[in-house]
């Protein structure tokens, strides 16, 4: 049996093709989520690249390379947010703040905070469902394949995420403007 079938051009020891490939993806991936922390993002996609090293001799190409080191990505990400969460200076709202805009910042720098507040605001199986949709651009039968479930399910499910999300940025669009 191939396990390597689905990954075009499979190599064990290309992963120095795949981290020139992959890592401004997976910088941008976790910058996204750790924005304005650009410090933080280097860090984490350090750790990730890190550990994929180390887990790549295991790497059986049952999906693509980026999607492999997404999933790193996304549990480096976690991490770092546990381990945010677990020292006694942060607290709950210092993890979910927009930042106040420095002098000489562009909209495009508050508009990206705000949505990374938002989404790190979301339950996270909404913000797991809308990253597959708008940032891994999967179309809902994918999404609906990759989780074993019905397409209408997922149409529901990104529904109530949009609208969530929307709620959410809305409010904080209120807040923002007292």
């Amino acid at each position: 049996m191939d396990l390597k079938k689905g990954v075009p051009d499979f190599e064990p020891m290309a992963f120095d093709e795949v981290f020139r490939s992959h890592f401004r993806e997976v910088y941008g991936y976790v910058a996204y989520r750790l924005f304005p922390d650009r410090d933080a993002a280097a860090e984490v996609t350090q750790d990730v690249f890190l550990a994929a090293v180390e887990a790549w001799p295991t790497y059986r190409g049952e999906c693509s390379p980026i999607a492999w080191l997404r999933g790193i990505a996304r549990r480096k990400t976690a991490d770092w947010f546990r381990g945010r969460a677990a020292r006694p200076a942060a607290s709950a709202a210092d993890m979910n703040e927009v930042p106040a805009p420095e002098a000489g910042s562009d909209a495009n720098d508050e508009r990206t905070a705000a949505i990374s507040s938002v989404m790190r605001s979301l339950p996270q199986d909404y913000a797991n469902l809308l990253e597959e949709k708008y940032l891994d651009g999967l179309s809902v039968r994918q999404i609906a394949q990759r989780r074993g479930v019905g397409e209408k399910s997922v149409e529901s499910a990104l529904s109530r995420a949009r609208e969530a999300f929307r709620e959410k940025y809305e409010r904080l669009q209120i807040q923002q403007e007292r």
